[in-house]
């Protein structure tokens, strides 16, 4: 679906994608306050943009504009389209009628909501597929973009044009120093990271600490980590307020990383394991449950046992 496509949608079937969506205000009905009836174009314009504000990109396009001219009027305001996520790209490309290569469908929707958002946007979130984010939004504030597949070039040349971004969520391939340090140099107010990963080292910790140190918010969930990275991560950023490590599967939680923890306003962990108190092992330097020992305790207790029959 061409750019200029999307404001040619079909108009019979916005309306009745549109009756889908909004039944109520297709019948005509509206809300009841103080026993009066009030028609849902009767709403005033600041309460519909902070609705329509709130809603997807697909509604925004082919949904809301064919209820009313109320709100078909509120739609196009770019207060609307500040945030755009495109992360259920497979609900949003099926509601569009979008039938061509996905990137291309992807790029003209894309082009089109920053036109509406006279370039004015504060988050996106890239579908999963997406791998370039050379964006003409220089007040840009935070992305997401997941794919692995980035090119290190093309990703530290886009952020230059990003001055004013403050965060982003990205693949643990471009954890690196060139384009951390690249990420600190032009972006002065970044202050939230989001990793995508399996396992993070303390190699990786050390990175994000060195290269970003006036990092306040940190998020790397459902990664196995060890304990020496997430105490890394407490040591190394001291401006720390948010830190987000839930959802992996072997526990580097122990007293002490609790207790240097106690300093963030947000800790959020958990693990696989429902078993029990953790501690750590200063011979192999693992970190195991009393249900769940390292081979090393397990070597000990059978030296105790032996020892026992003596």
């Amino acid at each position: 679906m061409a750019s200029d496509d999307l404001t040619r949608v079909s108009e019979m079937e916005a309306v009745n994608y549109g009756r889908k969506r909004f039944p109520a205000a297709d019948r005509g009905s509206g809300a009841v306050l103080d026993g009066r009836s009030r028609r849902w174009e009767d709403l005033s314009s600041d309460l519909l943009l902070a609705i329509f504000s709130r809603i997807g990109v697909a509604d925004l396009i082919a949904g809301v504009p064919y209820v009313c001219s109320a709100w078909r009027y509120a739609a196009r305001d770019p207060f609307c389209w500040r945030v755009l996520d495109f992360r259920s790209w497979g609900d949003i490309s099926h509601r569009l009628d979008c039938r061509r290569d996905e990137a291309v469908d992807f790029a003209d929707l894309f082009d089109f909501a920053i036109t509406r958002s006279e370039e004015v946007i504060d988050s996106v979130y890239f579908p999963y597929f997406s791998d370039e984010i050379d964006l003409e939004c220089p007040m840009l504030q935070y992305f997401s973009m997941k794919n692995p597949n980035v090119s290190e070039a093309e990703f530290c040349k886009a952020i230059g044009k990003i001055e004013f971004l403050k965060g982003m969520a990205v693949d643990e391939s471009l954890i690196c120093h060139q384009v951390l340090q690249h990420v600190s140099q032009c972006c002065v107010n970044f202050i939230e990271l989001k990793v995508f990963s399996d396992t993070m080292d303390e190699t990786m910790a050390s990175i994000i600490c060195e290269c970003l140190p006036r990092l306040q918010k940190l998020e790397i969930t459902e990664c196995v980590m060890s304990r020496g990275a997430i105490l890394t991560l407490l040591d190394g950023l001291k401006e720390l307020e948010y830190l987000d490590v839930s959802g992996y599967e072997i526990s580097g939680i122990t007293s002490e990383v609790i207790k240097k923890a106690a300093r963030l306003k947000v800790f959020r962990w958990d693990s696989k394991y429902d078993l029990g108190g953790f501690e750590y092992c200063h011979h192999c330097e693992e970190d195991y449950s009393y249900q769940a020992p390292c081979e090393c305790m397990l070597d000990q207790q059978l030296l105790e046992w032996l020892a026992n029959l003596s």
